[in-house]
């Protein structure tokens, strides 16, 4: 990343501070970013389209109207917007709240939802509230869960349980979308979307994605003799006959027995190819719907295994999640608060090359709740996170969640303030911190500045 700044003249007979101020501090930094990053463009074009180069990186946070009393909505939006905070992102859960019913929709909540966050000076990010299928689809149509390895289907009351090869929830959730994309579509305080949610290729063993799976492979191969030579179906006699006999090569079950890797290859590829199209489902109709400046994204876990963010190569762009301190044990005898310093800069690199633009769409604020260890990051850890972001061009990077909430199996995940709505988390106070840098950063760019050759010609390493 390569960023410009304006530096005041000397002042002749002043003495300097004995203390760096601000503006100092955010004139060295930025130099000393620009100097790492080299001579290139600022912001490739892809980014610039979405994202002005002034704004450098923008900072947002969750927030989950559907939790909370709508009387203190107002405050929680209001204190985002005093905090500093820019944008604010909704409704990746909610679709029992937009679709109580088959087919009947209310909007009324998110409307005020949205207008009280513009009311705000808030940009707002909508998401499609896909991960979380409502209990009466379930209840009417159990075939919408996706199957385990061991066999047992998932039911109503997690995240993450439809089965991305089932029609029935396929239309669904086409169908949401669309609504969504109707009402919002067209509005200015929109800023952009979100995909469903951290799509991870979950494996899916359901009949509906053993019939998916057999048309894939019927596509990829085209006879059954070539799909048995690909997979070396004369060991353990373990050839098919027909493309109907498959099934999906189940780990689960096999126990010692290792499956075929040819097979197992395939069902990876099949699984990352589902989720794929899962995505591009929704993205198809949301770009029929929606203004050309509203974006439209999702936001892969920084390390994948089965969703391959290659195959989502119509989305705007490509975010991350990123939670950095989870029990890593390194660096040092308080290194598990700090994280893995690979992670971050793996992702920023990764995700950036698919595009131009990125972000990070949820940076941890604090302790979380779902790891084997859950420690408070290392003071001064959580803004360490927020620099390095900036440093690898990221476009803006946004928190889950703004408030800490008061049930659920996520709560004792930290928030930017506490279940009150009004305390700021120690997380919460270093992002209110970086924000204000970062505004000064702001007022010192010049986007007609040269970098200085002396600089340019150097390799600055960032150090963790």
């Amino acid at each position: 990343m390569s960023v410009a700044v304006r530096t005041a003249p000397k002042s002749a007979g002043r003495p300097a501070p004995s203390r760096p101020g601000p503006a100092w501090v955010a004139a060295v930094l930025l130099l000393g970013l620009a100097a790492a990053a080299g001579p290139q463009s600022p912001r490739p074009a892809d980014a610039r389209r979405f994202f002005p180069e002034a704004d450098l990186m923008t900072i947002g946070a969750y927030y989950y109207p559907e939790q909370w009393p709508e009387s203190q909505w107002p405050r929680d939006l209001g204190r985002m917007a005093e905090m500093g905070f820019e944008f604010t992102h909704f409704g990746e859960f909610a679709w029992a709240f937009v679709e109580p019913s088959d087919g009947k929709f209310e909007f009324g909540w998110l409307d005020r939802a949205v207008d009280l966050a513009a009311r705000a000076g808030l940009k707002v990010i909508l998401c499609t509230p896909t991960p979380c299928p409502p209990a009466w689809l379930g209840e009417k149509h159990p075939e919408i869960y996706l199957v385990r390895g061991d066999g047992r289907r998932m039911e109503h009351g997690t995240r993450a349980n439809g089965s991305l090869a089932d029609d029935v929830f396929r239309r669904y959730a086409r169908r949401v979308v669309e609504e969504l994309g109707r009402r919002y579509g067209q509005d200015p305080r929109v800023w952009g979307w979100q995909l469903d949610n951290e799509p991870y290729g979950p494996p899916d063993y359901s009949p509906s994605a053993r019939l998916a799976f057999q048309a894939w492979l019927e596509r990829k191969y085209g006879t059954v003799e070539r799909m048995n030579a690909a997979w070396g179906g004369a060991f353990w006699s373990t050839r098919y006959d027909s493309f109907a006999q498959v099934l999906i090569p189940n780990e689960t079950l096999f126990g010692e027995d290792a499956l075929s890797p040819h097979a197992l290859l395939d069902f990876h590829r099949f699984t990352a190819d589902t989720q794929a199209d899962f995505l591009h489902l929704q993205y198809d109709i949301l770009r029929g719907l929606v203004r050309p400046e509203q974006w439209i994204t999702t936001n892969y876990m920084n390390v994948t295994e089965l969703a391959d963010p290659r195959r989502t190569d119509r989305l705007d762009f490509i975010s991350f999640t990123m939670y950095p301190v989870r029990g890593t044990p390194n660096l040092g005898e308080l290194g598990f608060r700090l994280g893995d310093p690979h992670r971050l800069a793996m992702a920023v690199d990764y995700f950036r090359s698919f595009k131009g633009a990125t972000g990070v769409m949820e940076l941890q604020p604090g302790q979380v709740n779902w790891a084997r260890i859950n420690p408070q990051p290392q003071p001064g850890a959580v803004r360490m996170w927020l620099w390095h972001a900036f440093g690898g061009g990221l476009s803006f990077a946004c928190t889950y969640r703004f408030r800490q909430p008061l049930y659920g199996s996520e709560l004792y995940h930290a928030g930017i303030v506490g279940p009150d709505g009004v305390t700021p988390s120690p997380g919460g106070l270093e992002f209110v911190r970086t924000i204000k840098e970062m505004r000064e950063l702001r007022r010192l760019y010049d986007p007609d500045a040269r970098m200085p050759e002396r600089l340019a010609a150097r390799r600055t390493a960032l150090l963790w």
